[in-house]
């Protein structure tokens, strides 16, 4: 008997072993529902001579992913949707303008209209084990695009080739498209950096960083692309090729004569069960 457990026990410990020494992957499952818990605040503010405007927003989310096939080479093909919602803007000196979608008959007929796509499918990715979009297959207008998925990964990180150790560096090469209303599709060549800090328990820690290699030299026409340049860390389930949380942040600020411009950012994403 004890030999027999000691046996099983070794057989864990070298599957345990085998696993760490492969390089890391999202594995998903043919049918599997996953939910994530979104929350994301920014603090939008400008100046210029007497005038000042700021702009507060607060956005919680569930969204879901339903795997509806998985190939050989682990490819899955996923559909995306955001089953809750709330949303509250405040301008400053101004009264708040909030969406919840547990109560949308509080909101305005305008406001019931612009999330309208609660609780349906917002798109369906080709993603590979690294978690990088190979393809856009569907997508409602206005919400999802390649150039989108390029610059912001839909699990917000992309994996190493090679196995995870702790202080391992990896870097993604990649282009961040300003779409409308930022830009007319204007390209910016970026990198992301990332470092494993460490690796615990079948958890990576991973700190990511991102810059935009060739920013326009004004500081102004350099404001659009505030919002796709965040920084943060990344928890990552070896064990389960899941990611597990993410906490993203931005503050970026322009200084001019007469004024300026601060756009300031959090974004966090937790794993909330498969459902």
């Amino acid at each position: 008997m004890i030999r027999k457990l000691f046996a099983v026990l070794g057989g864990v410990l070298v599957m345990a072993s085998l696993a760490q020494a492969q390089a890391p992957s999202f594995r998903w499952q043919k049918g599997q529902v996953l939910v994530y818990r979104t929350e994301h605040n920014t603090l939008a503010s400008y100046v210029l001579d007497d005038n000042k405007s700021a702009v507060k927003t607060s956005v919680q989310s569930l969204r879901r992913w339903q795997v509806l096939d998985v190939d050989a080479a682990g490819v899955a093909t996923l559909q995306l949707s955001i089953t809750a919602l709330r949303y509250e803007a405040v301008p400053e000196g101004s009264e708040p303008t909030v969406y919840d979608s547990a109560q949308p008959e509080k909101s305005s007929e305008q406001m019931r209209k612009q999330f309208s796509y609660i609780g349906q499918p917002l798109a369906v990715l080709r993603i590979d084990p690294q978690g990088k979009v190979l393809e856009v297959k569907e997508a409602r207008s206005g919400f999802a695009s390649a150039a989108k998925f390029e610059s912001d990964p839909a699990f917000k990180m992309v994996l190493p080739a090679a196995a995870l150790t702790a202080g391992q560096t990896w870097a993604r090469d990649y282009q961040i498209t300003l779409e409308p209303p930022q830009g007319t599709g204007e390209k910016f060549a970026a990198v992301q950096r990332y470092s494993c800090k460490s690796l615990a328990d079948n958890l990576a820690t991973v700190m990511m960083t991102t810059e935009v290699k060739n920013p326009p030299a004004a500081q102004d026409d350099q404001v659009p692309l505030w919002q796709m340049q965040p920084e943060g860390e990344f928890v990552f389930d070896v064990q389960a090729g899941r990611l597990q949380k993410a906490t993203l942040k931005i503050d970026k600020e322009a200084k001019l004569a007469n004024g300026g411009s601060r756009f300031q950012s959090i974004y966090s994403e937790q794993y909330a069960g498969d459902r």
